[in-house]
């Protein structure tokens, strides 16, 4: 439907026909683009890239994770402007708020403007509806005036719970914050075990926090051996308190906290397992193997068989029904590259005067699939060992 949309015209509310000739353009929105994977959205990579390569129109695509969209195709990264937004800050926050209640007719106090700013926590949005709700009716808005709006309710992060962690001294308050966070314990000890090194630059310290550390991964490890999820509690004291008490005096200046890196490798990484796992499946469907085993012990000679070998690549692409990702992914390429375009074309070259084989239980008459045409003699190979 996108597609359709981004090569074709449009006409206005009121019927006129608009030309993109004239100026005249619609602006196609994809929220979430790079949220996509497994079976169901198979195909959505090369369809967006297709949009971004062949539209008319202008096209934004809302992305969390723009490397791992763009690294499955060139078209993307390379036809494509990439702009980054970043949470806005609270200096920013109060400017508006400053021009809107000028243009309002309202005075507000500097420090009411800070208040409103701060408790919004980036939002824009809510900020601009806090200061409509508190001078509905008033002329004049104090610091006192800003009482009766409450406190916001934000979502505590793992971003904002390890300054209390790693930089004030007081253990029992980074065990409230860290217990307040959204986030499993396993994920809450990667957090901690990637920035601790980065906090703590005292030996002594470093190695009683990540001694705690350790502790808490000792009492995750009982809960899945032993199922008793009150460990949880012990790992998390650990992970709070203990880390924080680990230090002898309080960790001053800026430190830039890091996503833990299994995590992202993990994040980036799932396209691929994804694939890994429908390849195998399918491999051990033709072999009679387990999906496991098929992966363990047929992939990775498979692999390097269908990217040195062009007759085997491209029947195998015949018999398994290979799309382009998973093209892709055994030749180590991108999904609208020549290479893997040229591998569909072949396979479907030859599938072209090819009859369906029969299966077995047809009986003695099944006929075999003859083999796909031998490239010519002086035809270039894509890859070369």
């Amino acid at each position: 439907m996108a597609l359709r949309g981004a090569l074709g015209e449009t006409f206005s509310d009121t019927g006129e026909y608009l030309s993109s000739k004239d100026g005249k353009l619609k602006l196609i929105i994809l929220d979430e683009a790079d949220n996509i994977s497994g079976r169901e959205d198979r195909g959505g990579v090369p369809a967006i890239a297709e949009l971004v390569r062949s539209t008319k129109q202008p096209v934004i695509l809302i992305v969390n994770d723009w490397y791992a969209l763009s690294k499955k195709s060139s078209a993307l990264k390379s036809g494509t402007l990439q702009v980054k937004f970043a949470r806005i800050k609270a200096v920013t926050v109060k400017s508006v708020l400053r021009r809107i209640a000028k243009d309002r007719g309202v005075e507000v106090s500097d420090r009411a403007l800070e208040l409103l700013a701060e408790n919004s926590n980036g939002d824009l949005r809510s900020a601009i509806r806090d200061l409509q709700a508190l001078a509905a009716g008033r002329t004049e808005l104090t610091e006192e005036d800003t009482g009766a709006m409450g406190f916001r309710e934000v979502e505590q992060t793992m971003y904002s719970v390890m300054d209390d962690i790693f930089k004030k001294t007081d253990p029992a308050t980074a065990r409230v914050r860290l217990r307040d966070v959204d986030e499993t314990p396993d994920s809450k000890l990667l957090w901690i075990e990637e920035n601790l090194p980065h906090a703590y630059r005292d030996h002594l310290d470093l190695y009683r926090g990540m001694k705690a550390v350790s502790r808490a991964d000792d009492f995750l490890s009982r809960v899945y051996r032993r199922q008793h999820y009150r460990f949880w509690a012990y790992a998390g004291d650990l992970l709070g308190f203990g880390v924080c008490a680990a230090k002898e005096r309080e960790v001053r200046g800026y430190i830039r906290y890091q996503f833990p890196m299994y995590l992202m490798r993990m994040s980036r990484s799932k396209g691929n397992r994804t694939l890994q796992n429908e390849i195998s499946a399918k491999l051990g469907e033709m072999t009679h193997m387990s999906t496991r085993s098929a992966r363990q012990d047929l992939l990775p000679t498979f692999k390097l068989l269908f990217q040195r070998n062009e007759e085997f690549r491209i029947r195998m692409t015949m018999d398994l029904e290979l799309e382009e990702e998973e093209i892709g992914f055994l030749l180590g390429d991108k999904i609208d590259s020549a290479a893997v375009k040229r591998v569909l074309a072949e396979a479907k070259k030859a599938a072209g005067g090819t009859p369906a084989p029969k299966k077995a239980s047809d009986g003695p008459q099944a006929e075999a699939r003859p083999e796909p045409p031998k490239p010519a003699a002086n035809q270039a190979r894509l890859f070369s060992f």
